[in-house]
């Protein structure tokens, strides 16, 4: 049986999702937590890369087995023992079936992003939001951030030498609010929400440090037009440090648990 799961995740002690050789990653810490609770060699795909140190709030993967204890034991009590075994920094929130043919990462309708900035030092959002000390225009980032909306060629925004096939993405939604991840909520905190049916790597934190040009007054808003066209990472702004970025959500089609794969978009 396939099974997709829902996890969160700390990224600071991670070198991202996929894994590696020589570091500890995210799928790694999974397949062993796995493994050792079925007693059989679990395979865990993901929906997608998140780079070293970037956090993860409702990330997607699946596996196949056929281990009794998931079909016949409550899901409830997989997740607690699994997360038994997983390290404080990686959470099992759900465990559920769905179609043999049903895929993590092609089926993925789109990925959202949130990135946080404070300009004001502050000893409680340090570890998930970046210190960027500097007034900041609201009104002229989020202009700015229209016009990535679309389908666009991100060559400007990711990182050199990807073996990605194509740098073209389709931004759905970009937004900069006034936002905090910790209880602090302090008035000089923002948060930038970016949805799209794909990323390149690194593409978010430069797309972040991009718009915080236009909003330190550094760039005028339509200088993003330019930054695109020009397809050089040079041309772009540079990137944000990751721990400020979260994964927070993932979309799939509707009926996930009857998809097969001749419904690949």
């Amino acid at each position: 049986m396939r099974f997709f799961i829902s996890i969160s995740y700390n990224g600071k002690e991670f070198c991202g999702w996929q894994r590696q050789t020589n570091a500890p990653s995210v799928q790694q810490q999974l397949e062993h937590a796995f493994s050792v609770y079925l007693r059989e060699t679990i395979e865990i795909t993901g929906a997608g890369r998140t780079d070293t140190g970037v956090h993860a709030i409702n990330y997607i993967a699946h596996f196949n087995s056929l281990n009794t204890h998931l079909i016949i034991e409550e899901h409830n009590l997989t997740v607690y023992k699994i997360n038994a075994i997983l390290p404080p920094s990686i959470v099992l929130n759900k465990i559920f079936p769905v179609n043999e043919q049903a895929h993590a990462r092609f089926h993925a309708k789109s990925r959202t992003y949130q990135y946080y900035v404070h300009s004001a030092k502050d000893p409680f959002s340090s570890n998930f939001s970046y210190f960027y000390p500097y007034e900041l225009n609201l009104t002229a980032m989020n202009r700015a951030a229209q016009l990535i909306v679309g389908q666009k060629d991100f060559t400007s925004m990711a990182k050199l030498h990807s073996q990605t096939k194509t740098n073209i993405c389709t931004v759905t939604d970009a937004v900069w609010e006034h936002g905090s991840p910790l209880p602090t909520h302090l008035s000089n905190s923002l948060v930038f929400t970016i949805t799209a049916n794909r990323f390149l790597r690194n593409m978010v934190r430069a797309v972040v440090g991009t718009l915080l040009e236009v909003g330190r007054g550094r760039k005028e808003p339509e200088w993003v037009i330019d930054v695109l066209e020009k397809k050089e990472r040079s041309a772009a702004g540079n990137s944000v440090p990751p721990h400020a970025l979260f994964l927070t959500d993932i979309q799939y089609p509707s009926n996930i648990t009857e998809l097969t794969i001749t419904n690949l978009p």
